[in-house]
C-alpha cells in the first residue's frame, strides 16, 4: 500500500483541495458561526453511537466533502461554474501552442467547455450548467459514506438558512434516486428523519429547532412553508407528466389548467408542481452518473425546477463513485475526488484481492460461443468449485462472529444463472440447501427484471441479517448501484468480460466492497475476486487505472485469525468496570467565571513603551544602510481589538452565537487582569500592543482553555457494567502484526493477543513473563461485550471538546499487600492530548477505587523507557521511578 494522499487529475480538485486543506489547518477563517459550530460537533467531539465502533468518527472523505462545499459557498463565493473554472482549473496542456480550455455557447443557449482530458489523453467537449446554477459533484468511492454527507449537507443548509442573515441556502431539499432499490435505501434512512438522530448530525442544543417534513414519492401532501425533504426516484419528476394534461373544453384550452382548490381531491398537484412552487430548494442526486446529459428527462426536469424557482436552485449536488458522462469524461463541476484506491488504503472498504488457481496449460480460457445452457456447469465447473472452496474457507473464519459470508456469482445469461442455481441446490456434496441459493435476473443494463424486483428488494434489505439463510447469489450481468450488501466476501465472474466493454471496477466488485460490521477493530477485510482470464485481466487494468495496485496470486490468501476468550483459561479472566461518560459542557456556567481567578499573561512592563516595527534597508552585497523604516501600529479603536480577540476565542472554544456573552469577559480580563494590573485601553501604548496578532492569539487561546474548563460539568461516577468480564467479549477477527506468527500468551484469557505493532508485541511478551503479573489482556483492541461496549474514559481535549480515551492494556499485579489492577498505556510517541488523557485516567482510577473494593492504578510506558528497561523481571521494576 502507498502511504499518503493520492493525487487527483480532475479539473478543479487539486487547487480546491489545497485551499480547503489550508483553510482547515487555520481553523476555518471567514466561516460562519453555524459552519464552525457544526465542524466542531462533527469532527472534534468524540461520540458513542450504538452499533458503531467507539468512538464514532466520520471518515476524512466525508469531512473533506462537506468542508469543500462550505468553503465554496462561504469563502470562494461560488456563483457560476465558468468563473470557478477560470480561477481554480488545473491546466493540462496537450501541446505548447494550443489553448487548453475554451468556452462556447450554442445557438440554443447551452454553454460548453472544450478541454484536454488527462484521463482520456484527448480533447473533449462537455455541457456546463446554466449561468449562476451552483452545481457540484462529489466523486466518492462505493462504501465511503455518501449518504451521511448528504445528511450533513441538509443539516448545514437548514441551520445556515435559519440562523445566517441573507443566507442563499434553503430549508427545502429534493433527494433523487435513479431506481427503486436506491430509493428504498434512502427511504430507510430519511423517511422518518431517523438518520439525523441515530448518528451525531444535529448538536443537542439545536435539536429543538430542527423540523423537517418528509414527502415521499407516493405522498400527496402539500409542503410546509419551510423545512421539507422530498424523497423520490426520478420517474416521479419527469416533466412529460405535466404535459399529459389535456383541456376538457374550450375555456380550459384558452385559460389553461384549472388551479386545484381542494387539496384532498383527486386532482392533487404532481411532485414536480409542488417543487416548482417553493421559494428555494437544494437538489441532491444520489448515483448521479445517470444525469450526465442535459437531453435526458432527468436533467430536463431538474432544469425546469431551476428556472421556475425565483433566483434558481440554491445548490445542485451530484454524488457518485463514477461521475462520468456518456463519453467517459468526469463532470467538470466535480469538486471532491475520493477514489477507490484511497478508500482501500484508508480501510473504509474491503481490499479487493484477485485470486486465480488456473493453470494456463490445463485450464484454457473458455470460448463463450461454445458455452450453452446444457454445458455451462461443465465448462465453468472448475471455477465454481474453486469459488465455493474459497467461500467455505471464509465461512470457517466468520463462523461464530454473528456474520455470514456470501458468494456472489456473475453469469452471462438468465438460462446460465438458472442452471448454475440448480446445480448448487441439487449437488449434495456442495452442502447447500435450496433456500440458501438466490438467483436474480437482470437486463443488459444491469437493472433487475420486474419479476425478480421484489425478491431483490427483500434480499438487499435482509441478506446481511444473521438469521437470513442466503449464502450464494447468482446474477445475470451485475447488480447495479443501490444493491448494497455488506456480507459479500467472494465474487466469481463467469462473463466474457473484455476491455472494450469499459466496465468500471466498482460495477464488478462494488456489491462486495462495503465492510462487514462487528468483525474486528483493525478494520482490515478483503474481497476475493475469482474468474475467467479476461475478467481478471480487464479488472486488473481498470483497478490500476483507478490507482489500486493489484497483484494476482495463485496461492490461497491468508485468512485473518479469530480471537476469543477460552473457557480453559477462565482463571485469567479480569473484571473491568465500565463507567458512563461523566463530562458534559454547560454554557450556562459562563456566568460563574471569575476574572480574579484568571492569571496574568503579560507583565505591565511590556506595554510601557510604544510597540513599533523597525525595519532597516541595506544593499545586500556591501551591507550599506540605505533607509530605516518605522511602522506605527494600526490606529484603531480599542473595541476593535477586543472584538478581534473575542472572535478568535469563540472560534477556539467552539462557542457559536455567544459573542454577547464572551465580549464582556474578554474586555474585563484585558483591562483588569491580563497585564497584572488595571490598564487604560485607550492609552496609545496599550493600543499599540493590543494590535499585535500574536498577543491577540495568546489571550484568545488562554481564555478559550479557561472557559472550556469552567463550562465542563463532571457528573458523579456511574457504572454501565460494574462487573463486566473479559470472558464476555464477542469473538472478532484480526489481521495486524501476525508475523512471524500470531502472538500467544499464557496469562491471558484470549487464544491470541491482538497487537498493532512490534512494540506492543514485545510489551505483551514482557507482561506474560513478569513474575508479579497474574493476568493481563490487550484492552484497546478488544470490542468489549456483546453490545459493542468498550472500556473508555472521557476527557477534555486541548480545544475544549470532550473526547474518549481507549487505553491499551489491563493487567492484574500480585503484591505483598494484595492484587492491584492496572490500566496501562503503551506509547511510541507522546501527543498533545497525552497529558490530558493521563490525568483523566488517573482520576478514573481514584474514583473507581473509592467506589469499589478493588485497587485501580494507571501507568503510561513510553517506548524509549521500555527499551532501556527491557531486562526487568517484574512489572514493579519497570515502572519504578
Amino acid at each position: 500500500m502507498k502511504d499518503g494522499r493520492r493525487p487527483s487529475r480532475l479539473l478543479l480538485v487539486p487547487k480546491l483541495r489545497h485551499k480547503v486543506d489550508k483553510w482547515r489547518e487555520e481553523d476555518y477563517p471567514g466561516a460562519t458561526d453555524v459552519s464552525k459550530y457544526l465542524f466542531q460537533y462533527w469532527f472534534c467531539e468524540d461520540h458513542e453511537v450504538t452499533g458503531f465502533s467507539s468512538p464514532f468518527r466520520y471518515h476524512f472523505c466525508q469531512r473533506e466533502a462537506i468542508e469543500t462545499l462550505v468553503w465554496l459557498v462561504e469563502i470562494a463565493g461560488y456563483k457560476d461554474l465558468k468563473a470557478l473554472i477560470e480561477i481554480y482549473a488545473d491546466i493540462y496542456q496537450e501541446n505548447l501552442w494550443e489553448q487548453n480550455i475554451q468556452f462556447h455557447t450554442t445557438t440554443e443557449g447551452i454553454r460548453k467547455i472544450e478541454r484536454y482530458i488527462p484521463e482520456l489523453e484527448s480533447k473533449g467537449v462537455q455541457d456546463l450548467p446554466p449561468e449562476y446554477l451552483r452545481r457540484c459533484a462529489f466523486k466518492m468511492a462505493t462504501g465511503s459514506g455518501k449518504t451521511w454527507v448528504m445528511a450533513m449537507v441538509i443539516v448545514w443548509s437548514y441551520f445556515h438558512k435559519k440562523m445566517i442573515q441573507n443566507s442563499n441556502l434553503s430549508t427545502n431539499f429534493l433527494m433523487v434516486a435513479p431506481n427503486v432499490i436506491v430509493y428504498q435505501r434512502l427511504e430507510k434512512d430519511f423517511a422518518s428523519s431517523k438518520l439525523f438522530y441515530e448518528i451525531p448530525l444535529i448538536p443537542p442544543a439545536w435539536r429543538g429547532q430542527f423540523s423537517l417534513k418528509v414527502v415521499l414519492r407516493d405522498h400527496v401532501s402539500e409542503p410546509d412553508p419551510s423545512g421539507n425533504l422530498f424523497l423520490t426516484n426520478i420517474q416521479q419528476l419527469y416533466e412529460f407528466r405535466e404535459q399529459e394534461w389535456t383541456p376538457k373544453n374550450a375555456i380550459e384550452a384558452l385559460l389553461g389548467k384549472k388551479p386545484v382548490q381542494d387539496l384532498a381531491s383527486s386532482e392533487q398537484r404532481s411532485m414536480l408542481e409542488r417543487l416548482k412552487s417553493l421559494k428555494d430548494l437544494v437538489v441532491i442526486n444520489d448515483e448521479a452518473h445517470h444525469v450526465h446529459d442535459s437531453e435526458l428527462a432527468w436533467s430536463r426536469s431538474l432544469l425546469s425546477i431551476n428556472t421556475s424557482i425565483q433566483g434558481g436552485l440554491s445548490l445542485w449536488l451530484d454524488f457518485s463513485a463514477t461521475p462520468k458522462d456518456q463519453n467517459g469524461m468526469y463532470f467538470p463541476w466535480t469538486v471532491v475526488d475520493y477514489p477507490l484506491a484511497q478508500a482501500v488504503e484508508d480501510r473504509i472498504v474491503k481490499a479487493p484481492l484477485i485470486v486465480t488457481k488456473e493453470d494456463d496449460k490445463d485450464q484454457p480460457e473458455q470460448d463463450p460461443d461454445l458455452v450453452t445452457k446444457e454445458t455451462v456447469v461443465e465448462k465453468y465447473g472448475y471455477w465454481l468449485r474453486a469459488a465455493i472452496f474459497r467461500w467455505k474457507e471464509h465461512w470457517q473464519v466468520y463462523e461464530g462472529l454473528q456474520e455470514k459470508p456470501v458468494l456472489f456469482i456473475v453469469v452471462e445469461k438468465s438460462a446460465y444463472a438458472d442452471e448454475i442455481g440448480k446445480y448448487l441446490r441439487t449437488t449434495s456434496e456442495l452442502g447447500f440447501e435450496e433456500s440458501e441459493i438466490l438467483v436474480i435476473h437482470t437486463d443488459t443494463t444491469g437493472e433487475i427484471r420486474g419479476n425478480d424486483l421484489e425478491i431483490a428488494r427483500r434480499a438487499a434489505r435482509d441478506i446481511d441479517k444473521v438469521d437470513n439463510k442466503i449464502k450464494v447469489i447468482v446474477s445475470v450481468m451485475m447488480l447495479r448501484e443501490g444493491w448494497d450488501v455488506r456480507n459479500v466476501t467472494v465474487v466469481l465472474g463467469l462473463r466474457p468480460f473484455t476491455a472494450r466493454a469499459e466496465i468500471f471496477p466498482e460495477q464488478v466488485i462494488g456489491r462486495g466492497l462495503r465492510l462487514m460490521t462487528n468483525i474486528g477493530p483493525d478494520r482490515i477485510q478483503t474481497l476475493e475476486v475469482l474468474g475467467t482470464r479476461n475478467l481478471l485481466k480487464t479488472l486488473q487494468t481498470q483497478l490500476e487505472a483507478e490507482g489500486v495496485g493489484v497483484v494476482a496470486t495463485k496461492i490461497d490468501p491468508p485468512q485473518p485469525i479469530k480471537i476469543y476468550p477460552l473457557k480453559e483459561r477462565i482463571e485469567y479472566d479480569i473484571a473491568v468496570p465500565i463507567t458512563k461518560p461523566s463530562l458534559t459542557h454547560n454554557l450556562c456556567n459562563l456566568s460563574n467565571l471569575s476574572i480574579e481567578s484568571l492569571k496574568p499573561l503579560y507583565d505591565q512592563q511590556e506595554i510601557n513603551v510604544d510597540y513599533r516595527i523597525n525595519l532597516r534597508a541595506e544593499f545586500a552585497h556591501v551591507r550599506t544602510e540605505v533607509h530605516r523604516i518605522i511602522i506605527d501600529p494600526e490606529n484603531s479603536f480599542p473595541q476593535q481589538f477586543l472584538s478581534s480577540i473575542t472572535t478568535k476565542l469563540i472560534s477556539y472554544a467552539k462557542l457559536p452565537n455567544k459573542f454577547a456573552e464572551i465580549y464582556p469577559i474578554v474586555r474585563d480580563y484585558v483591562i483588569k487582569k491580563c497585564f497584572g494590573a488595571l490598564i487604560d485601553i485607550n492609552d496609545n501604548r496599550v493600543r499599540s500592543h493590543l494590535s499585535r496578532i500574536e498577543m491577540q492569539e495568546g489571550i484568545a487561546r488562554y481564555l478559550a482553555r479557561e472557559i472550556s474548563q469552567i463550562t465542563v460539568e463532571r457528573r458523579k461516577i456511574e457504572f454501565e457494567r460494574a462487573e463486566f468480564r473479559l470472558s464476555e467479549t464477542t469473538p472478532f477477527t484480526w489481521r495486524r502484526n501476525l508475523q512471524p506468527s500470531p502472538l500467544t500468551a499464557r496469562k491471558t484469557i484470549f487464544n491470541y493477543v491482538a497487537t498493532y505493532n512490534d512494540y506492543e508485541r514485545e510489551f505483551a511478551e514482557f507482561l506474560d513473563n513478569s513474575s508479579d503479573i497474574a493476568r493481563f489482556a490487550a484492552l484497546g483492541t478488544t470490542e468489549q461485550g456483546n453490545s459493542g461496549c468498550r472500556f473508555r474514559v472521557d476527557y477534555i481535549k486541548q480545544n475544549g471538546a470532550v473526547g474518549f480515551y481507549y487505553p491499551d492494556w489491563v493487567a492484574v499485579q500480585k503484591t505483598d499487600q494484595g492484587y492491584i489492577n492496572w490500566i496501562i498505556e503503551t506509547k511510541g510517541r507522546v501527543w498533545e492530548d497525552t497529558q490530558a488523557k493521563d490525568l483523566a485516567m488517573e482520576e478514573w482510577c481514584k474514583l473507581v477505587t473509592r467506589a469499589t473494593t478493588d485497587i485501580w492504578c494507571f501507568n503510561r510506558v513510553n517506548q524509549p523507557d521500555f527499551n532501556n528497561r527491557r531486562n526487568c523481571k517484574t512489572f514493579e521494576e519497570l515502572i519504578k521511578e
